[in-house]
């Protein structure tokens, strides 16, 4: 094989495949990123165009009618959690979720309650409005894994906002999450829109 190698010339169309193949794959990449980018904005429609779907109104009537506490009842709002596809789903989710699991402690990492807070926490992230991101940090608890992601979620979005009153509430968030730096920033950010 070495000599092989050492027989092979320097083929100058070489390089110029190897430029070639790099602004296609550069190219796809970027297309990529745009689709996603794409995709992502599509994902966070406004709060008045999101519809609770039928197939999660069934399920929340059957967590309504099973039996307290139970684990039926505490699956059937896992089940809701894995089909919820928007802020008020996910929203509706938490509201089912109410007074089913017994504490607000640190969580056993293989329990319902840890797979429900997990899910919609990551589904939150991608899907709701700020108003409902800020709504979900400040009702409900989360867990420390995700408390600092979502408020830099909640800071992204509001990152164009010029309403000090905005900048508030993400401030509460970002306290309430144990995020003090971002609720630093956010206080400052109050600060310059109240002066100006």
């Amino acid at each position: 094989m070495c000599a092989e190698t050492r027989t092979w010339g320097y083929d100058p169309n070489m390089q110029t495949c190897f430029r070639d193949a790099l602004a296609v794959l550069t190219a796809a990449w970027t297309l990529a990123a745009c689709h996603t980018a794409s995709q992502q904005a599509a994902a966070l429609a406004p709060e008045s165009e999101q519809v609770i779907g039928e197939g999660l109104k069934d399920l929340y009537m059957q967590v309504s009618t099973a039996p307290p506490r139970s684990q039926e009842q505490q699956k059937l709002i896992l089940r809701m959690a894995n089909k919820a596809s928007n802020g008020r789903e996910l929203l509706l989710v938490m509201r089912a979720a109410d007074g089913v699991f017994l504490s607000d402690t640190a969580l056993a990492p293989n329990t319902f309650e840890n797979q429900i807070r997990s899910t919609v926490t990551a589904k939150m992230m991608q899907m709701a409005t700020l108003d409902q991101l800020i709504d979900y940090a400040v009702a409900y608890p989360v867990d420390s894994q995700h408390a600092h992601a979502l408020a830099e979620r909640i800071f992204e979005l509001g990152n164009d906002a010029a309403d000090s009153r905005v900048w508030y509430r993400i401030r509460a968030a970002a306290y309430h999450l144990g995020a003090r730096d971002l609720g630093t920033q956010a206080q400052a950010k109050c600060d310059r829109l109240t002066r100006r």
